[in-house]
């Protein structure tokens, strides 16, 4: 269970350190030392470890406030989380090691003690299915428990529901494998966004599939959606082949084997809030959410639509509300732009790497925030001159 379990160990202690990694590694984990606050957020953001362990009593660290941090980010609240006490204080701060925190430990630890309640909070975690087993991100489970958190306190939220359109078809023509690809980045799209765009406490969830939800607030409802169509229209038709982005369509058979022509993908993004009416339960508000989504179907581009009708007619009197939803929907179509390329092509054009190779750095790239250049060095596939190079003399190609 534990062989190959990455660890990420936050703790200052050097005797204790080198005595809980003697531990660890004996178990066959992978273990990564951090001294401090900011370290180990950020080093768990990028590297999604399997779990975490946490010196509460470190003051460059200060345990309890940083793991409410980390139970807080969609990115890293699916991680089972540690927290390394002293036995003296476990009484003075049981309140505290209950909020978030997954389990405690007495230093020094028993060697017994350490390994299986490491093994029992990674078996709960596998169990609970907390997060989508491919992009990383909180499941249905934790969607569904912070919208009746929102909807039983009476906080003011945005909920957007986004959707791939034709991505089945892309999946049966490319294959699974690309398929998996093609989630991944639109996975690291839109938390990317949310991250930049939106609030500290917001919120990206994956259903499965390609449906996922953001939880936020009616002020950044707009801007997010904006700016996913933006970086969703320009990166994803770069999974399709040269021939099939010229196009702008795919050749596939239906089921009755007839050939049809379906587009490339877009993105529809159906957003609902509760700033002008109440919400009262899931059911009304997943049904509002499919009935925006079934119209934006029928649009050819990658849309987004903000419901701010003032009541709920409910899905009986759907041409009724067509009307309405015709009026509020505001399509977002990205400009192309000749400055615009990604790195990979660049690199790919100037055959510094493989399709391969930049398969594989992609992956790493979408499950983390590592940046995609940082990836490609890291690697050792290219070097940070070559990098330079390549990004300088593009600039200086669109600049003539």
């Amino acid at each position: 269970m534990l062989k190959d379990k990455r660890i990420l160990l936050a703790e200052t202690d050097h005797a204790l350190v080198e005595i809980l990694k003697t531990l660890l590694l004996a178990m066959g984990t992978k273990v990564t030392v951090v001294g401090d606050s900011h370290s180990l957020i950020e080093t768990a953001s990028k590297e999604h470890p399997d779990l975490i362990m946490v010196d509460c009593d470190v003051p460059q660290i200060d345990g309890f406030n940083v793991t409410k941090d980390l139970k807080t980010d969609f990115l890293t609240s699916y991680i089972p989380l540690i927290i390394l006490i002293d036995k003296k204080q476990i009484r003075k701060k049981m309140l505290q090691i209950e909020q978030g925190i997954d389990d405690y430990i007495v230093k020094p630890p028993d060697p017994i003690d350490l390994e299986v309640r490491i093994d029992m909070a990674l078996r709960r975690t596998e169990h609970q299915v907390h997060a989508n087993a491919l992009t990383k991100l909180p499941g249905s489970r934790e969607i569904e428990k912070l919208i009746k958190e929102k909807l039983h306190g009476n906080h003011l939220f945005s909920f957007a529901y986004l959707d791939i359109n034709n991505f089945k078809s892309f999946n049966d023509k490319y294959g699974y494998l690309k398929g998996d690809s093609l989630i991944l980045q639109t996975a690291h799209i839109i938390s990317s966004t949310v991250k930049r765009f939106g609030n500290k406490s917001d919120f990206v969830g994956h259903i499965g599939g390609d449906d996922f939800v953001i939880i936020t607030n009616p002020e950044k409802e707009e801007i997010i959606a904006k700016e996913i169509i933006k970086s969703f229209d320009r990166l994803i038709p770069l999974h399709y082949n040269k021939e099939d982005r010229d196009k702008g369509f795919i050749r596939v058979e239906d089921r009755s084997g007839k050939a049809r022509n379906i587009p490339l993908m877009s993105v529809c993004i159906a957003v609902i809030n509760n700033k002008i009416r109440k919400i009262h339960n899931i059911i009304q508000l997943t049904e509002i959410a499919f009935e925006i989504k079934k119209y934006l179907k029928t649009v050819s581009k990658s849309s987004y639509l903000i419901d701010r009708r003032s009541q709920d007619h409910g899905m009986y009197k759907r041409q009724e509300n067509l009307a309405l939803i015709q009026e509020q929907l505001k399509i977002h179509q990205t400009q192309k732009s000749k400055y615009f390329k990604p790195l990979g092509q660049i690199l790919l054009e100037n055959q510094l790497i493989t399709h391969e190779q930049l398969s594989e750095a992609l992956k790493k790239h979408w499950l983390s925030s590592k940046r995609l250049g940082e990836v490609l060095i890291n690697m050792g596939v290219i070097n940070v001159e070559q990098l330079d190079k390549v990004l300088a003399d593009f600039k200086n190609s669109v600049l003539v």
